[in-house]
Protein backbone atom coordinates (compact mmCIF):
# COMPACT_ATOMS: atom_id res chain seq x y z
CA UNK A 1 0.00 0.00 0.00
CA UNK A 2 1.19 3.32 -0.76
CA UNK A 3 1.17 6.49 1.63
CA UNK A 4 1.30 10.09 0.99
CA UNK A 5 5.43 10.14 0.89
CA UNK A 6 4.92 7.12 -1.59
CA UNK A 7 2.73 9.38 -3.42
CA UNK A 8 4.68 12.34 -3.18
CA UNK A 9 8.05 10.86 -4.52
CA UNK A 10 6.25 9.64 -7.31
CA UNK A 11 4.69 13.12 -8.27
CA UNK A 12 8.24 14.90 -7.41
CA UNK A 13 10.44 12.36 -9.96
CA UNK A 14 7.33 12.88 -12.66
CA UNK A 15 7.53 15.88 -12.32
CA UNK A 16 11.08 16.56 -12.58
CA UNK A 17 12.99 13.01 -13.40
CA UNK A 18 16.28 14.49 -12.78
CA UNK A 19 15.42 15.30 -9.37
CA UNK A 20 18.06 13.87 -7.12
CA UNK A 21 17.61 11.84 -3.35
CA UNK A 22 18.49 14.82 -1.77
CA UNK A 23 16.38 17.23 -3.32
CA UNK A 24 13.13 14.53 -2.49
CA UNK A 25 14.36 14.07 0.88
CA UNK A 26 14.35 18.17 1.65
CA UNK A 27 10.90 18.31 -0.06
CA UNK A 28 9.74 15.20 2.53
CA UNK A 29 12.06 15.87 5.16
CA UNK A 30 13.44 12.88 5.49
CA UNK A 31 16.91 11.26 5.00
CA UNK A 32 18.11 10.39 1.83
CA UNK A 33 18.53 7.03 2.63
CA UNK A 34 15.19 6.45 3.62
CA UNK A 35 14.12 7.97 0.08
CA UNK A 36 16.41 5.53 -1.68
CA UNK A 37 14.53 2.99 0.31
CA UNK A 38 11.03 3.86 -0.37
CA UNK A 39 12.31 4.18 -4.29
CA UNK A 40 13.73 0.90 -4.32
CA UNK A 41 10.64 -0.43 -2.83
CA UNK A 42 8.50 1.24 -5.19
CA UNK A 43 10.38 -0.53 -7.43
CA UNK A 44 9.96 -4.14 -5.75
CA UNK A 45 6.55 -3.92 -6.11
CA UNK A 46 6.15 -2.44 -9.49
CA UNK A 47 4.74 0.87 -9.13
CA UNK A 48 7.85 1.99 -10.77
CA UNK A 49 9.27 0.12 -13.70
CA UNK A 50 11.94 1.79 -15.19
CA UNK A 51 12.96 5.39 -16.66
CA UNK A 52 12.98 6.85 -19.69
CA UNK A 53 13.96 9.97 -21.49
CA UNK A 54 11.47 11.82 -23.62
CA UNK A 55 12.48 13.01 -27.24
CA UNK A 56 11.72 15.59 -29.24
CA UNK A 57 11.04 13.10 -32.55
CA UNK A 58 10.73 16.01 -35.22
CA UNK A 59 14.47 17.32 -34.19
CA UNK A 60 16.00 13.81 -35.33
CA UNK A 61 13.35 12.69 -38.52
CA UNK A 62 11.00 10.74 -35.91
CA UNK A 63 7.86 9.80 -36.64
CA UNK A 64 5.11 9.04 -33.86
CA UNK A 65 1.99 7.45 -34.35
CA UNK A 66 -1.19 4.75 -33.33
CA UNK A 67 -2.56 2.60 -35.15
CA UNK A 68 -5.94 1.24 -33.72
CA UNK A 69 -6.94 -2.05 -35.02
CA UNK A 70 -9.97 -4.37 -34.93
CA UNK A 71 -8.99 -8.05 -35.22
CA UNK A 72 -11.05 -11.33 -35.44
CA UNK A 73 -12.20 -12.61 -31.90
CA UNK A 74 -10.51 -15.98 -32.33
CA UNK A 75 -7.49 -14.38 -34.04
CA UNK A 76 -7.30 -11.25 -31.05
CA UNK A 77 -4.48 -12.78 -28.94
CA UNK A 78 -2.49 -14.16 -32.49
CA UNK A 79 -2.70 -10.74 -33.54
CA UNK A 80 -1.31 -8.92 -30.16
CA UNK A 81 1.50 -11.36 -30.25
CA UNK A 82 2.77 -10.64 -34.20
CA UNK A 83 2.64 -6.75 -33.32
CA UNK A 84 4.88 -7.25 -30.25
CA UNK A 85 7.38 -9.03 -32.90
CA UNK A 86 7.76 -5.91 -34.57
CA UNK A 87 10.22 -2.99 -34.69
CA UNK A 88 9.11 0.55 -33.03
CA UNK A 89 6.67 -0.55 -30.93
CA UNK A 90 6.36 1.63 -27.67
CA UNK A 91 3.02 0.27 -26.77
CA UNK A 92 0.30 -2.18 -27.11
CA UNK A 93 -3.01 -1.28 -25.32
CA UNK A 94 -6.40 -2.83 -24.90
CA UNK A 95 -8.98 -0.40 -25.57
CA UNK A 96 -12.97 0.24 -25.62
CA UNK A 97 -14.81 2.05 -28.45
CA UNK A 98 -14.75 1.14 -31.79
CA UNK A 99 -10.95 -0.37 -31.93
CA UNK A 100 -10.18 -3.22 -30.19
CA UNK A 101 -6.24 -2.42 -30.05
CA UNK A 102 -3.80 0.68 -29.50
CA UNK A 103 -0.27 0.48 -31.38
CA UNK A 104 1.86 3.08 -30.42
CA UNK A 105 5.22 3.12 -33.13
CA UNK A 106 7.94 5.42 -32.59
CA UNK A 107 11.18 5.68 -35.41
CA UNK A 108 12.64 6.54 -38.22
CA UNK A 109 9.57 8.03 -40.74
CA UNK A 110 10.27 4.96 -43.54
CA UNK A 111 10.31 2.39 -40.93
CA UNK A 112 7.06 3.26 -39.07
CA UNK A 113 5.55 3.72 -42.62
CA UNK A 114 6.46 -0.01 -43.34
CA UNK A 115 5.36 -1.25 -39.56
CA UNK A 116 2.14 0.42 -40.38
CA UNK A 117 2.30 -1.54 -43.53
CA UNK A 118 3.13 -4.77 -41.95
CA UNK A 119 0.09 -4.50 -38.96
CA UNK A 120 -1.85 -4.27 -42.06
CA UNK A 121 -1.47 -7.75 -43.37
CA UNK A 122 -1.26 -9.76 -40.11
CA UNK A 123 -3.94 -12.06 -40.19
CA UNK A 124 -6.54 -11.79 -38.60
CA UNK A 125 -6.60 -7.80 -38.26
CA UNK A 126 -10.03 -6.69 -40.25
CA UNK A 127 -10.02 -3.17 -39.65
CA UNK A 128 -6.89 -0.28 -38.68
CA UNK A 129 -6.71 3.26 -38.95
CA UNK A 130 -3.17 4.73 -38.52
CA UNK A 131 -3.16 7.84 -36.80
CA UNK A 132 0.76 10.12 -37.01
CA UNK A 133 1.34 12.89 -34.42
CA UNK A 134 1.71 16.37 -36.86
CA UNK A 135 2.72 18.43 -33.48
CA UNK A 136 2.49 18.08 -29.23
CA UNK A 137 0.79 21.04 -28.50
CA UNK A 138 0.35 20.92 -24.85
Amino acid sequence: MLDSSDLKIIHLMLSNSRITLSEIAKVLHISQPAVQKRIQRLKSIGVITGSTILLNQSKIGWKHAFVVVNADRDKYQSVIASVRKLPMITAVYQTTGPYAIAIEIVGPAGVVNGVITHIEKIKGVRDYCPISFIEKVV
